[in-house]
């Protein structure tokens, strides 16, 4: 059973981190991309997965008008869940809906962004229609936890992906979990060639060890100041 009174507790801890950075009134669109690789095998079925799904249940509760968030699967290719996770339906969530009923491949990054953007944005990915699309600002923007054990095949089509979501009203937030250096994540942290720094990276050994305290504000890091400069460029409302 979930723990109402833990859950309390972290959507206060995430209130107040929020207050603390001025968007305790901002609305957004909650995403979580979860690694779906076959060397996630084990902390899908360990409980692991399902702690981090519901430890970002109080972000949603937070910033989303519907106090939900839409759950990405991803691993060669990247498959959209289902459900939207909710508090209602988060308990036994990846026991229920998710083992056994996805495929477990390699590890891609530009498949999920690239859905992303086809499913917030539009549009097909030609040159003429990015620019059209950047006429029209979202009116929440999209905030993506993007969860990870291992490094990615794709470089070169990660990075560009990256690039091209920057014209747009998206922030990723890069989660490497494990022992992995993640030096590509490291990387796309920097990454030259976009309109603005849409994305923050950190790295942690194990996130269920990892205090609520200091993952809420590790996630809350860099996304309050991409905000404004995304208004700036006309990419949200």
């Amino acid at each position: 059973m979930i723990d109402l009174h833990k859950i309390n507790l972290r959507k206060e801890i995430v209130f107040n981190l929020s207050k603390q950075k001025g968007i305790e009134n901002q609305k957004a669109q909650v995403v979580l991309c979860m690694d779906i690789s076959g060397s996630m095998s084990r902390l899908y079925s360990s409980g692991y997965v399902q702690d981090v799904i519901e430890r970002i249940v109080p972000v949603a509760m937070q910033f989303d008008d519907n106090q939900e968030f839409e759950l990405y699967l991803f691993q060669n290719k990247c498959t959209k869940h289902k459900n939207n996770v909710t508090l209602k339906n988060v308990d036994g969530i990846v026991t229920r809906e998710i083992l056994g009923k996805y495929e477990m491949g390699g590890t891609n990054y530009a498949p999920p962004i690239e859905m992303i953007k086809k499913d917030y944005i539009g549009g097909s990915k030609n040159f003429f229609s990015s620019l059209v699309s950047k006429k029209e600002p979202l009116e929440y923007p999209v905030y993506v936890i993007f969860i990870t054990d291992g490094e990615n095949y794709d470089h070169r089509e990660t990075e560009n992906a990256l690039k091209d979501i920057s014209n747009h009203g998206v922030f990723f937030q890069f989660i490497g979990i494990g022992k992995e250096h993640f030096q590509f994540l490291r990387k796309l942290d920097t990454l030259s060639g976009r309109l603005i720094d849409n994305a923050n990276f950190f790295s942690v050994d194990n996130l269920q060890t990892m205090s609520d305290e200091d993952l809420y504000s590790k996630l809350l890091g860099e996304f309050p100041d991409w905000l404004p400069l995304a208004k700036k460029h006309n990419l949200i409302k």
